[in-house]
């Protein structure tokens, strides 16, 4: 048995909004700010919510019923899917020293659930970047084979000192704002978000036709520079959804303005699309990298602004790079997209590529 799926719905608060229309709105209107986040003696440009509480755990319950709120009702059975990179590292912190670490750090997905009325199984995923496709590609097998009819699919990210200091300590973060693809991009500006979707076997406006993971082992904090595997990743995908690649409309870029991954990413495009290149698209700009949560985060934001036949330009682009031979869009447009295709690559080595279909 195998069933096409669906996206119902979604809901969405990040640095941009707590809606999927505001922040699809937002970016319309080439909204990018970011505020700071200190790190000892260092400050580091930072995309955090709208919100004004400070406690952590409190924080992330307003999120978490901000973004239920957005979906249509849930039944209390649905199955819940959380991808996150800290899951609630950042409450342990606030906590201070000494504190007992809990025996898994992904127990918090028990309270998201509780949060979200939710009493079904419960599954949690964090393998960096790719957390939330990771977690989509689960929910979206089960359905198709008919184990579960719906599918509720949580990212989840707040800000945390570890991550932040982790990042840090690899000369990885943009001391100013991020410029992906750009000839002056040097680092990524880290963010949080929680978003979330509802899959589904019923039809909806967006269906999911290709999604595949794949693994890069050139290092573990880099891709392989020739970008091949990205690009075996992503035929995967095109092959899983029976498109030739003349038929994608845009491609959500992975670009976060990292200078090694960025070139690697590029570097498999011309390997995917040849001289036929799809309009390019980052969103990390305006969002900020929400790591485990990026990739629902991404997705939601990417779709409301489909949705409104609106695609956003890419902020944070000034130069063209000749070693990567590409430029993102930067000036947004209303023309059709029928089909996008989605990248991640995580830290670490992982890869995924999605493509959703309008329907």
């Amino acid at each position: 048995m195998s069933r096409p799926v669906y996206i119902a719905d979604s809901g969405l608060i990040c640095a941009r909004g707590d809606t999927t229309a505001g922040v699809a709105e937002a970016l319309w209107q080439g909204e990018s700010g970011a505020g700071k986040r200190h790190l000892g003696e260092r400050e580091f440009p930072y995309f955090a919510l709208p919100l004004t509480e400070e406690n952590w755990l409190q924080r992330a319950e307003q999120a978490i019923h901000q973004v239920a709120r957005q979906l249509e009702e849930i039944a209390p059975a649905t199955p819940l899917f959380i991808a996150s990179s800290s899951f609630q590292i950042g409450y342990l912190e606030q906590q201070g020293a000494p504190f007992d670490l809990p025996l898994a750090t992904a127990s918090l997905s028990r309270k998201i659930a509780e949060w979200m009325d939710l009493s079904g199984q419960r599954y949690s995923f964090s393998n960096a970047c790719i957390s939330g496709f990771s977690a989509i590609d689960a929910a979206s097998t089960l359905i198709a084979a008919g184990a579960i009819d719906e599918a509720i699919v949580l990212g989840f990210e707040l800000a945390n000192n570890a991550t932040l200091a982790g990042f840090a300590s690899m000369e990885l973060l943009s001391r100013t704002t991020c410029r992906p693809f750009d000839a002056r991009r040097d680092g990524l500006v880290l963010g949080e978000a929680v978003a979330a979707i509802r899959l589904t076997a019923k039809p909806s406006p967006w269906k999911i036709t290709g999604l595949r993971t794949g693994l890069d082992g050139y290092s573990t904090t880099g891709p392989d520079p020739d970008g091949g595997p990205i690009a075996n990743t992503a035929i995967a995908s095109l092959k899983a959804a029976n498109v030739g690649p003349a038929e994608i409309d845009l491609v959500k870029l992975q670009a976060a303005g990292s200078p090694g991954t960025d070139l690697a990413e590029a570097t498999a495009l011309h390997k995917v699309f040849g001289t036929e290149m799809p309009p390019l698209l980052s969103l990390k700009p305006a969002l900020g990298h929400t790591l485990g949560a990026s990739g629902i985060t991404e997705l939601v934001a990417l779709l409301a602004c489909l949705e409104a036949g609106k695609t956003p330009a890419t902020a944070g682009f000034a130069e063209a790079d000749p070693e990567l031979g590409l430029m993102p869009i930067t000036h947004r447009n209303n023309d059709p997209v029928r089909r996008a295709m989605l990248n991640l690559i995580g830290f670490g080595g992982g890869l995924a590529t999605m493509i959703v279909e309008r329907t």
